[in-house]
């Protein structure tokens, strides 16, 4: 989701007014932004407590970051790809440890994922389905890799596009594709894995 347009304008003015040193101009940006950092952050740390100061953390960067915004890209896209990184640093840091929770999984929700794998866009999907989707993204991040929590949390639960992804990421778009497609298939075989474990304790 981008700048909506009647913004674009002013929103360029207050960024060039950043860049040249003006801190109040920044206020805009954080009120026009917040929202969408506070989102990322959220579906990425997974938690609530603390997100205040992460979310201020990712502006306070953004703004001595500023000067470097060539405009080839953007304004949020540059700020998601801040605050994706600044996120993911902080998990590395604290080495959470986060509670699964694969086994409140229905099998008609696995086989929602298994239909999902295969293909590379949830465009396809209708609004009920696509919501499915996403409550079952959010429960699976917790055991995924970060190259796969990074592109399910953009695509399944910003739901961004292909490119849009590709542009925070600085990958080609064919990449997201591969990426997101290889992410669903370890996901379920992950979840295998843990099922039957469950019923092996259960025996």
């Amino acid at each position: 989701m981008e700048t909506p347009g009647a913004t674009a304008a002013t929103e360029i003015e207050y960024i060039q007014r950043c860049q040249r040193g003006e801190r109040e101009a920044f206020g805009y940006l954080v009120e026009l932004h917040r929202r969408r950092v506070f989102s990322l952050a959220f579906h990425i740390l997974r938690r609530g407590d603390e997100l205040e100061d992460i979310v201020q953390e990712v502006f306070l960067k953004a703004f001595l970051a500023i000067r470097t915004y060539n405009f080839q890209s953007a304004f949020g896209t540059w700020l998601s790809r801040i605050a994706v990184n600044h996120c993911y640093d902080y998990l590395r840091r604290q080495r959470a440890s986060r509670v699964s929770y694969f086994w409140q999984m229905t099998e008609e929700a696995q086989q929602e994922l298994e239909a999902r794998a295969g293909s590379p866009d949830s465009g396809g999907l209708n609004a009920e389905r696509r919501a499915t989707l996403k409550d079952l993204t959010g429960k699976l991040l917790d055991r995924a890799p970060q190259d796969d929590q990074i592109v399910l949390v953009l695509k399944e639960l910003e739901d961004l596009s292909v490119e849009e992804i590709a542009d925070i990421l600085k990958i080609k778009p064919t990449t997201v594709k591969v990426r997101l497609h290889r992410a669903r298939k370890r996901m379920i075989a992950d979840l295998r894995r843990l099922q039957l474990r469950k019923v092996e304790h259960a025996l």
